[in-house]
């Protein structure tokens, strides 16, 4: 586990020109504090992330989340931070794909921290929004980044993530994409939604949550060049949707489909290997967890033949994450569905005694 800052933010909700919902107040919450959070769990979203027309292979997702975490690193006393130096020095477009992607990351992390540390279900990537769905879930205007499967309710969320200075008072550009979002929260039913900004840099990481306040709450303004606007009724938005549009709950029962196409497409392009995870055929491979530094430490990207439940997942990852610490070496282990995450500090090569099952029994 590593550490970043997060600062909790509620916001209430107006009207502006033609009822349309825009974000009235924004205030940011006292108990600013360090949250843990898993490397390993933030990396399988964008383990998992579908390659569009083209099938997503194992060798090319491996180096894409080694790249991730080459560009990270965690300090002595825990804290995760961004190597700013070598960051800096890369070009714009990997520079945009570490930032957001380390932002996806977050997202995932610190949903799992206002559940109270519960395990989240499946997440939903809407760039795998089936084709099928696209012209009946939300035609217009902006969506969020992903959807979380929660106990009792479905959670959509929204991501940045960015390596500018880190805002002292809540700033224009959170309330912005905040506006752009809320038009399809109320287009499916006052859609449950959050959504985190993360600032990266070489002191640690920050990670800006906001959340709704509850109906009829009062904030204290904190937000400058707040726009006019009177407030109206809901029915006064022109909803986009009609009457055989759908919802999130109809896109759940779907998208299922394309995590499942991914997993089969990493299982298909993945080396075999002689191991068992929860009596599954595993395939996949290491990497160097620092393509920068070369420091000691190595990722695993695997797939299993076949899904395992969650409570088994948890359960046989505690045991090998557990089994694999020592005073040198830490490992940290995600076993999810048909997904295997695995990353050791301390290690180089190909360390295939960490992920033995039959030796954690």
């Amino acid at each position: 586990m590593s550490s970043v800052t997060v600062r909790h933010h509620l916001y209430t909700v107006g009207r502006g020109p033609r009822g349309v919902p825009v974000v009235d107040d924004i205030a940011r919450q006292s108990g600013v504090g360090p949250v843990d959070v898993d490397l390993v769990r933030a990396l399988e979203v964008n383990a998992l992330a579908p390659s569009g027309r083209n099938a997503v292979k194992h060798g090319t997702r491996l180096l894409e989340l080694a790249l991730i975490t080459s560009y990270l690193r965690t300090t002595a006393a825990d804290v995760l931070v961004l190597r700013a130096d070598d960051y800096g020095s890369g070009s714009r477009r990997i520079k945009s794909f570490v930032s957001e992607a380390v932002g996806l990351g977050m997202l995932t992390e610190l949903v799992r921290h206002l559940e109270g540390g519960s395990e989240v279900g499946p997440l939903y990537d809407f760039d795998a929004l089936p084709a099928a769905l696209t012209g009946r879930f939300r035609r217009r205007g902006v969506r969020p980044d992903l959807l979380f499967a929660l106990d009792r309710r479905r959670l959509a969320g929204e991501s940045r993530g960015r390596t500018e200075r880190r805002p002292v008072r809540v700033t224009k550009q959170p309330r912005d994409r905040l506006n752009e979002l809320l038009p399809w929260a109320e287009a499916h039913g006052g859609h449950p939604l959050v959504m985190t900004w993360c600032y990266l840099s070489g002191t640690g990481i920050t990670v800006d949550v906001y959340r709704e306040a509850d109906p009829g709450a009062r904030l204290a303004l904190d937000l400058t060049g707040r726009p006019g606007g009177s407030r109206g009724t809901r029915d006064e938005w022109p909803r986009d949707r009609g009457p055989d549009d759908v919802g999130t709950e109809y896109l759940f029962d779907h998208v299922l489909a394309t995590r499942a196409r991914v997993e089969a497409q990493l299982y298909r392009s993945a080396p075999r290997t002689d191991l068992r995870v929860a009596g599954r055929s595993l395939r996949g491979g290491w990497a160097p967890a620092d393509l920068i530094a070369d420091e000691r430490g190595v990722l695993f990207l695997g797939v299993l033949d076949r899904a395992v439940d969650p409570d088994a997942g948890a359960r046989i990852a505690a045991g090998l994450a557990d089994r694999g610490t020592d005073d040198e070496v830490r490992l940290s282990v995600l076993v999810r569905e048909r997904l295997v995450l695995a990353l050791a500090s301390g290690r180089t090569g190909q360390p295939w005694d960490l992920l033995d099952d039959q030796a954690s029994s």
